[in-house]
This record gives C-alpha cells, sequence and structure tokens, in this order.
C-alpha cells in the first residue's frame, strides 16, 4: 500500500489566502483528489513500463481508480493494479526459426497459434499437452511499487498547484 501524506498546514494556508466557503473548499479538495488520482494512475503506468520493459498501453488498462473514500484520517484514493501473467501474444510475439521472441523474451520451441492467437510451447515430445507462455510481472511490480517514491516533492507541489486552481474555479 502506498502511503501519501499531506500536511494541513499547507491546506489551510491556501484556503485562509482564497476564503472560500466550506462548500466550495470540499468541492475544490474532491476535485483535486481524483485529478491526483489521475496524476498518479499516470506515473505509476510510466515507471511501471520502463521497470518491466513493456508498453504502457498494456499497463495502463490493467489499471484502475476506483473510488476517493473519506476515512478518520482524512481521504483515501484507491488505485487497483491488475498484476496477472501477461501473454506474450500481447507483447507482439513473432515466429523465428527457434521459436517465438516478443520483444526482449525469447521462447526456444513456441509457436503462435493462428485459431486461438496465444503462443504455447509443448510440454514433452509428443503433440499434447501443450502450455500457454506468459510473462510474470507481479513480483517486479511489486518491487516497484513499494520502493517508488511517492511523497516526493513533485506530488506535494503538482497537488497544491491544483488545489489552488480548483479552488480559484470554484469561486469564480
Amino acid at each position: 500500500m502506498i502511503q501519501l501524506d499531506i500536511r494541513a498546514e499547507g491546506i489551510q494556508a491556501i484556503v485562509d489566502e482564497l476564503e472560500p466557503t466550506e462548500k466550495q473548499a470540499q468541492a475544490a479538495l474532491r476535485r483535486t483528489l481524483s485529478r491526483m488520482a489521475k496524476w498518479l494512475q499516470t506515473r505509476t503506468a510510466r515507471g511501471l513500463s520502463k521497470e518491466l520493459e513493456m508498453p504502457q498501453r498494456i499497463i495502463r488498462r490493467r489499471l484502475k481508480k476506483s473510488s476517493i473514500v473519506k476515512t478518520s484520517a482524512g481521504f483515501s484514493i484507491r488505485l487497483f493494479y491488475g498484476l496477472n501473467d501477461v501473454a506474450l501474444i500481447h507483447l507482439g510475439a513473432r515466429q523465428t526459426k527457434r521459436g517465438v521472441s516478443a520483444g526482449k523474451r525469447r521462447v526456444d520451441g513456441a509457436f503462435i497459434s493462428k485459431t486461438k492467437h496465444q503462443v504455447f510451447k509443448r510440454v514433452g515430445k509428443a503433440r499434447l499437452p501443450i502450455e500457454k507462455q506468459a510473462e510474470t510481472i507481479k513480483a517486479k511490480a511489486d518491487s516497484y511499487l513499494e520502493g517508488a517514491e511517492f511523497n516526493s516533492v513533485d506530488f506535494h507541489a503538482q497537488f497544491f498547484k491544483t488545489l489552488e486552481h480548483e479552488l480559484k474555479w470554484q469561486m469564480r
């Protein structure tokens, strides 16, 4: 779980400066949190893409913003990361003489099934059984998400900039 801590002093300074009503402040805070969830989605998708060495489109379609929840400690933004295995066919798999290559990944003895649109490899010497080939991403993604610095100066600066903008928009 990623923890982000925004100090109330910074928020209170902006509120004192602009003097919005309570309703305007709450609406601006809700919109700011929604925008910051999207900002965080973009940054994590970009970082995970580099870490896992796969296109961002694969990461983005597995990432969902579920909700913003008010808790006793403040607000909570919940992001869902789908970290199941990625089938090699989605990584641009191509048939080669030795097997299948998908980017930097190589699987000797594998083949692309035209009817099932998947990459398979035979388990033994017989025709069947075959198993679907996929890239495991959970371990690397978990280590990246736990080790990444999301509580950075960039996040705080963007948060306060967005909050100020939203308050000004609400008060127009």
